[in-house]
């Protein structure tokens, strides 16, 4: 598919390629090659009090709403922001298509949500037919969305929040059910997770099939645009709930396939999870790890020595009310910075203490942004210097 040249009257070829590098471990020819992204143009409901109701059923309104928040993330910024269309729904629209009652956002602060699970017996689970994008749940209004913005908008399509099989089999049984029969119905749980995982892929395909992107590549995963051998990204938030063990004997195959279907994949989680890295480094195909640390520090530390030199890393918290010291305590615990990535939000109005608080500021995100990248290319040319 090769890089997207310009949008706008932006060049965004060059961004893209310092992606790619990255995404391929390559050395750093200089600071300027280590890829800041401090989205501004958050597309998730919470945190911004100019998202109406209608933002997720008018997909005029959400078109134009990303629209105009990337083109003035590109006239007052200057980081690595590659603009694309986010059709953001929440994380619960694979869950809607089996059968989990969802409902819509009411507004500031809120998103379109799961409000219950669809799996009370493991006999429901025998039960279960594979999604279809086209008629179940929120999967229509997904691509009805994706659609429009294809025909009307000159923003690149990406893909909607991919809530992983692992988490999205928790919103459908609950979580106490699925860990015990993990335990107890051990066959129930593999025979849930390839269905779940059938039908994600089966979902992605649809979704490609609209935007126009390859199976290995994607015009946007989760706020950045992702290069050849990057078709798709997984949000695994609740890895953190499972133990290592189990991870690898229920999750890692599924995850393995998924990401062989498009050339290779990125594994999101927030919080801590090293103690699961040997078994996410089993995970065939994984191509990046997207985390947001949320000053897990002592983990963190741990996780990037794992990971470095054997795939690509992504750092995305939302920025921090100091992100000085933040990106200061991030660099600290970095060793070589090949292949590693700033994939961050900032909004105008909440933000992170030191102490890990969400808290309610007044601030320019633009400033933020443009903060944080003078800060994050001092820090990598003062450890490149240093080494």
């Amino acid at each position: 598919m090769g890089y997207p040249k310009e949008w706008r009257g932006y060049d965004m070829a060059a961004r893209c390629e310092k992606i790619a590098r990255a995404s391929k471990l390559q050395n750093l020819r200089g600071p300027e090659d280590f890829p800041v992204i401090v989205n501004t143009s958050c597309y998730y409901g919470f945190g911004d009090r100019n998202r109406r109701p209608s933002y997720w059923t008018d997909p005029a309104e959400m078109v134009d709403f990303q629209e105009k928040r990337f083109e003035a993330h590109l006239k007052n910024t200057d980081d690595d922001t590659v603009p694309y269309f986010m059709p953001w729904f929440g994380t619960g629209v694979l869950a809607s298509a089996f059968g989990c009652p969802y409902r819509d956002s009411k507004g500031y602060g809120e998103d379109p949500s799961i409000v219950g699970k669809c799996i009370n017996s493991v006999k429901d689970i025998a039960r279960l037919k594979p999604a279809d994008p086209h008629s179940d749940g929120w999967m229509p209004r997904v691509l009805k969305t994706m659609e429009y913005a294809k025909r009307k908008s000159d923003l690149p399509v990406g893909l909607t929040d991919l809530n992983s099989p692992l988490s999205t089999a928790a919103q459908m049984c609950g979580y106490d059910s699925l860990f015990y029969w993990m335990y107890d119905e051990p066959e129930a749980v593999r025979d849930l997770l390839s269905i779940v995982s059938e039908s994600f892929v089966v979902w992605v395909k649809a979704q490609k099939e609209i935007a126009g992107e390859p199976l290995d590549q994607s015009n946007g995963l989760q706020g950045w645009w992702a290069p050849e051998g990057i078709g798709v990204w997984l949000s695994d938030d609740d890895i953190v709930t499972i133990s290592p063990e189990l991870y690898e004997e229920f999750v890692v195959p599924e995850y393995s396939k998924i990401f062989g279907v498009f050339g290779g994949g990125c594994l999101h989680f927030c919080g801590n999870a090293e103690n699961h890295a040997d078994a996410i480094l089993k995970i065939g195909n994984l191509r990046a790890v997207n985390n947001s640390i949320m000053l897990k520090w002592g983990g963190f530390e741990k996780l990037a020595a794992k990971l470095s030199g054997k795939v690509m890393l992504l750092i995305q918290d939302i920025a921090y009310v100091d992100m000085e010291d933040f990106l200061t305590n991030m660099f600290l615990r970095l060793g070589d910075l090949r292949g590693v990535m700033i994939a961050a939000f900032a909004q105008d109005n909440t933000a992170k203490t030191k102490q890990g608080e969400d808290v309610f500021i007044e601030r320019s995100a633009y400033e933020t942004c443009s903060r944080a990248v003078a800060i994050a290319r001092r820090l990598a040319a003062q450890k490149m210097a240093a080494e």
